[in-house]
């Protein structure tokens, strides 16, 4: 069973490295429960079936790329339950630990997260200076790109 722990936090943007090579994503939801995502990725398409437990681990099984036509991307986003979401997703290594970097697009614009896979529950993190560790948001369903699809960063009451 392929079983993942994540944990995701928001960054201090102005302490970021320079973001290079980006990879455009478009995402969008077939299924909530389980979730059933998939990812446009140029012309590829993965499907990704997920389900969650807590303290960030999950299920998670991805299907291999496939080629797919501008209809077929067409068609995905309009069968999505939710609206996709769009962001550019930049990997950097620091310290022995790859993390990723989403800068949403669109209405998410704005919102910049940062996502590590660890090895264990308690596995220590080093954080780097651009991450802001007092700003956990694995649990917190708003961030859940599902959920940015239906409710976008931009619309949020800033309080």
């Amino acid at each position: 069973m392929g079983l993942e722990i994540e944990r995701k936090f928001l960054v201090h943007k102005h302490y970021l490295p320079e973001l290079k090579e980006g990879v455009e994503i478009i995402q969008g939801y077939l299924s909530e429960i389980p979730s059933i995502r998939f990812r446009i990725i140029n012309k590829a398409m993965f499907i990704t079936i997920k389900e969650y437990y807590p303290e960030g681990k999950r299920f998670e099984l991805e299907t291999p790329e496939k080629a797919i036509t501008s209809e077929e991307i067409v068609k995905l986003q309009e069968l999505a339950i939710s609206p996709p979401i769009s962001k550019v997703r930049y990997k950097i290594l620091d310290k022995g630990m790859s993390w990723e970097i989403d800068v949403y697009q669109g209405e998410n614009s704005g919102l910049i997260t940062a996502d590590i896979e660890l090895p264990s529950i308690d596995c220590p993190i080093s954080f780097p200076a651009w991450i802001d560790s007092n700003k956990e948001i694995t649990t917190d369903s708003r961030y859940s790109n599902f959920n940015l699809g239906r409710q976008p960063f931009s619309l949020w009451t800033k309080s």
